[in-house]
């Protein structure tokens, strides 16, 4: 699949589950992976992600961003749901925002 597409259908998952997605020009240095996380603002999940990544770069961050959230009960796109799964597969495979 399209990375732009899977983007797009990861970004509608985040819409659902009610989660602010932000690409932001984090002062991550040399390393544009450093800053891009998950975190609760005024009781509301936002996933930052560093703007400087690429569209594969950015769909695996924001697909360990909701990783982190409970899925249970959301429909998930045969194809996001595959691309999740991958996901939890490599978790614990070193920090899960390093490529």
């Amino acid at each position: 699949m399209d990375d732009k597409r899977l983007w797009f259908l990861l970004n509608e998952v985040a819409q659902v589950l009610g989660v602010d997605v932000r690409l932001e020009s984090l002062d991550g240095g040399e390393d544009p992976s450093a800053r891009s996380g998950i975190c609760r603002l005024r009781g509301k999940p936002v996933i930052f992600i560093e703007r400087r990544q690429d569209t594969s770069q950015r769909c695996r961050r924001l697909g360990v961003g909701l990783l982190a959230l409970d899925l249970d009960g959301v429909y998930l796109r045969p194809v996001v749901r595959e691309y999740l799964s991958e996901l939890a597969g490599t978790e614990g495979q070193g920090d899960k925002w390093d490529d």
